[in-house]
């Protein structure tokens, strides 16, 4: 099994210290929002698109994870992405693609693996960094019976906008976020924005610029689709499954983290999942490690 290794440092939420390899990442996510000709004290802006991924039955995992870049990697992003799904008549989804399902049904698995090769490539190119936040269904739901249907979910939703911010707050970047709009959690989604967004005496939150909702049309969404199901896979498939070529490809650009249940745990004896100022303090608790991957697909 991969061992942890935190992608982000000191005073973020989840994380304990921040050693040397954890800079260089943080650093990398901080450059993708700046140019090099910006005057120093320039604010940059950080654009970030996320998805869900879950199994059919969401038994297993629930998996919040996108792509994160500055102005400059974003730019030309769509037309490149447009160019590679051409031959699409709906937009691309990863799951469909890779299980010959709906629009691609008809295709032979060449040509399947040749679109996803092109679009992980493209995402190579465009030096674009990913993030997913992944808590396993069965763990939480023994934690917090009482939990509805989303609610893991909306946990890994809060530890992305967190660290979102956080990530805004160390490199002096603004950041705004996008998700995939869904009539059945988008409404919690605003409000658990609105919540880290209104967090007292946290200047991260400061950092926060809006979030929007947005359909499978656009093309940073469907990039993203491709990251959180491959977040997903990868958690699903540890020790039983060699890591997925689209990892290996885009892992050092890359960080998942995966709750355990001994976090949860910890989670509900200090306050449970909506209590954003303990999120928010995280490491002042004492919480067990968090494993992340990274560079380590």
């Amino acid at each position: 099994m991969p061992v942890k290794g935190k992608v982000h440092c000191a005073r973020m939420p989840f994380v304990r210290e921040c050693d040397e390899n954890e800079r260089v990442r943080l650093a990398a996510l901080i450059r993708a929002g700046r140019n090099s000709s910006d005057p120093h004290g320039y604010h940059a802006m950080l654009f970030s698109y996320f998805d869900d991924s879950s199994d059919e039955r969401r038994q297993k995992y629930f998996a919040c994870g996108g792509l994160i870049g500055g102005e400059a990697q974003w730019l030309t992003f769509d037309a490149l992405w447009a160019n590679a799904t051409r031959d699409l008549i709906e937009p691309f989804r990863s799951t469909e693609c890779e299980c010959n399902q709906k629009q691609f049904k008809e295709w032979p698995k060449s040509r399947c693996n040749a679109l996803m090769d092109a679009l992980v490539g493209l995402l190579q190119n465009y030096m674009l960094s990913a993030f997913a936040s992944i808590v396993p269904i069965a763990d939480y739901k023994d934690v917090f019976p009482d939990c509805k249907k989303y609610d893991p979910y909306y946990l890994a939703v809060r530890h992305t906008i967190l660290n979102m911010a956080h990530i805004g707050w160390a490199g002096r970047h603004h950041v705004k976020l996008w998700f995939e709009d869904n009539p059945a959690t988008s409404p919690m989604t605003l409000k658990i924005y609105n919540e880290v967004k209104s967090v007292k005496n946290w200047d991260p939150a400061t950092y926060l610029l809006g979030i929007t909702f947005g359909s499978k049309s656009l093309y940073p969404l469907q990039a993203a689709d491709l990251v959180a199901r491959e977040a997903f896979k990868h958690v699903d498939n540890l020790g039983t499954r060699s890591t997925r070529i689209p990892m290996k490809r885009l892992g050092n650009r890359a960080a998942f983290a995966l709750w355990r249940k001994e976090a949860l745990v910890h989670l509900r004896d200090n306050g449970g999942p909506e209590n954003i100022e303990l999120l928010t303090s995280w490491e002042q608790t004492e919480p067990p490690p968090i494993p992340y991957f990274y560079k380590n697909f």
